[in-house]
């Protein structure tokens, strides 16, 4: 009790010191000039009151007394001589506030003040980059044009997918349902920057992730570097991942290397400090990625580390190409865009996909042809000349149709070409300027044949290639012949045709220019005293060995009826005329045995298949493999065939087995 009294005695020393009628004014105005009030007073103060409180005044406990009844008596609601408690309790809830809010001032001036940026693009925060390549007058620039990005030339930009910007608090608040309607694809949001601190997330963060969710924006995030040790670097891991709580990014987690204060660590410790952020974002499920410039790609981030194939690349240009040497994921091509739902300028990224797009080959007659091909999305594209490619790789875009047209002042020469369709075959030879294949059935092209015509073709050769879907750019074709593939279900993505001079060399290797699944080809035989045999394929033998049974006729069939035809030498008749697929060759019910065969292939399957075949003979047995249409058996000699077996081998491929004495006469 008497350590109470003297408190109060204290207090209303202090408080009949400064003029105030209660310690809770005292407190009030206290708080309101506590920002012109330094910390260091407010120490002074406290330090003077507690020597107070501890002082051993022989006087003190005369003062108690008076001043407890003036501190009594200041209190308009008292009634008695003793102090109220409850009065007391309420100046020390306020005391308890003062104290409260001086820490809050403290931390306040203890957070670090917030890091400007400094970099190739940045000076003390502010964007200070001059662009020249990437700003042009192209009215278009970074826009689609016939379904493929354009850049600030005009060009189409390989590989360019998709269109995206990255944003954080430069950017303010944005519309995202605009960004959304104008064609943004996708999102890069900076979370923060720096170590793990609630003051370094950035200002935008909450409001943006919540936008791109609720528009369904598909986003990544990334975080702005000021790491100069492994420590640190951890720090900015867990920066990410703690704002990252409770959201799924469908792009990579980035880690910003770029500011001038990071360089002096070396780039061994730049390459520890993305290893040690990129395994802990990686270790929490999410895909890590480095954004850096040119520049630093190729100077500061040369470490091993970074050659690792998991981490996604992200490079910036400001340029109407990214020259980049290495693989990377996305090209920021200017810091200049304009998007509707952005107020000022915006990054522009592009999401990129390998291509294996070529370069036109050099000819002598640029204007000879001209083409263009209509691909799946991006509709018909721009007209290419002679050497040039149409269509795009990288897209997994079919070509769907195309156009040839022969220039002018070429006297009387023409164009023909036909296309292989998806669920309907070859079609019909077109002429110059039409259309082959298919608008608006979403069919793709799998094959095409192309040959010159008119008084002037015989001057030339016309050579052609085709991208396909798995295989990529096959041989170059001729005058004619087919390009591309048939039975595999392929699309083909792109066109290069070049026309020479007759006997010019190819542009390159002519192997593999078409490749066709192998048909299903089965064959039966009438057999002496059995009748018809089950059909067989694949090689098997049709017809019997060792039982002195004549093979009688034979039927053999394709797919394609068309492309395969055979003819049979019969006892007593001689040769037969050719019987096309699934026709009877030879006799039934005659008795007439045969005694050779001939088989042969046409049309596309001659150009991809060799049909090899084999008798066995009356008194030799087996006899050698024959092919397109050689004889195998015998003539003159009286031998019955007992047996026969059908293969078909892709062009070129090795026999079956011993070529040697497939036919005796």
């Amino acid at each position: 009790m008497r350590k109470f009294c003297s408190i109060i005695l204290c207090l209303s020393i202090m408080l009949a010191e400064i003029g105030m009628t209660s310690y809770t004014s005292y407190a009030e105005e206290n708080v309101q000039s506590g920002e012109e009030n330094s910390i260091d007073n407010t120490d002074e103060m406290d330090e003077t009151s507690d020597s107070t409180l501890d002082g051993e005044d022989e006087t003190a406990g005369t003062e108690s007394e008076n001043d407890e009844e003036q501190l009594n008596e200041a209190s308009p609601d008292s009634e008695d001589t003793f102090v109220d408690s409850e009065s007391v309790s309420d100046d020390s809830v306020d005391s308890k506030n003062i104290e409260n809010e001086v820490n809050e001032e403290n931390e306040e001036e203890n957070e670090p003040e917030e890091l400007l940026e400094n970099s190739w693009r940045y000076s003390n925060g502010e964007l200070d980059v001059i662009e020249t390549a990437a700003r042009s007058g192209y009215a278009n620039a970074w826009n689609k044009e016939n379904g493929r990005y354009v850049n600030s030339r005009g060009e189409v930009i390989p590989g360019a997918l998709k269109k995206g910007i990255d944003v954080s608090r430069h950017q303010g608040r944005i519309n995202w349902a605009k960004v959304k309607a104008s064609g943004i694809e996708f999102a890069i949001l900076r979370c923060g920057y720096g170590n793990d601190l609630q003051s370094q997330d950035d200002k935008w963060w909450a409001y943006n992730v919540s936008e791109c969710e609720r528009l369904g924006i598909p986003y990544g995030v990334y975080i702005y570097s000021y790491a100069k040790t492994i420590a640190e670097a951890e720090s900015e891991a867990n920066h990410v991942l703690r704002l990252l709580r409770g959201h799924v990014p469908s792009y990579p987690v980035y880690y910003d290397m770029e500011d001038d204060s990071t360089i002096s660590v070396g780039n061994r410790m730049l390459g520890n400090m993305a290893k040690t952020f990129c395994d802990k974002i990686s270790a929490a499920g999410y895909r890590p990625g480095i954004y850096a410039n040119k520049n630093w790609w190729n100077t500061y981030l040369t470490s091993s580390v970074f050659n690792n194939s998991s981490w996604s690349k992200w490079v910036a240009q400001y340029n109407y190409e990214c020259n980049y040497q290495g693989s990377y994921d996305m090209w920021q091509c200017t810091s200049s865009g304009r998007v509707n739902g952005v107020d000022g300028d915006v990054d522009l990224n592009f999401w990129m996909t390998e291509t294996q797009d070529v370069d036109p080959i050099q000819v002598d007659n640029l204007d000879i042809i001209k083409y263009t091909t209509h691909i799946q999305t991006f509709g018909w594209q721009n007209e290419v000349n002679n050497g040039c490619q149409s269509g795009a790789t990288g897209y997994s875009k079919r070509m769907e149709a195309l156009k040839i047209n022969v220039g002018s002042g070429y006297g009387d020469l023409g164009v023909q070409y036909s296309s292989h369709v998806s669920g309907i075959g070859w079609q019909e030879d077109v002429t110059t300027g039409e259309l082959s294949g298919t608008e608006g059935q979403a069919r793709t092209i799998e094959a095409i044949k192309i040959k010159l015509t008119g008084a002037e073709a015989e001057k030339y050769d016309i050579y052609y290639r085709v991208h396909s879907q798995s295989y990529g750019w096959l041989g170059w074709a001729k005058n004619g012949n087919p390009a591309g593939t048939e039975g595999f279900g392929k699309r083909t993505e792109a066109l290069q045709i070049v026309v020479v001079k007759k006997g010019a060399a190819a542009p390159g290797t002519t192997d593999g220019a078409f490749k066709i699944k192998q048909k299903n080809i089965s064959y039966t035989t009438h057999v002496q005293s059995y009748g018809w045999q089950p059909a067989v394929s694949g090689g098997e033998i049709s017809g019997t060995v060792g039982q002195a049974k004549r093979l009688e006729g034979i039927k053999i069939s394709l797919d394609n009826q068309n492309e395969i035809r055979y003819k049979v030498h019969v006892q007593s008749f001689g040769w037969q005329d050719w019987a096309t697929g699934g026709n009877l060759a030879g006799t039934t019910g005659k008795a007439k045995r045969l005694e050779a065969i001939r088989i042969e292939l046409s049309g596309n399957m001659k150009e991809s298949y060799d049909i090899y075949y084999r008798v066995h003979s009356q008194t030799y047995g087996w006899l050698g493999w024959a092919k397109n249409g050689e004889e195998a058996g015998t003539e003159g000699l009286a031998k019955r065939l007992e047996g026969i077996q059908i293969v078909l081998v892709e062009k070129g491929g090795n026999p079956p087995g011993s070529t040697e004495g497939a036919f005796r006469k």
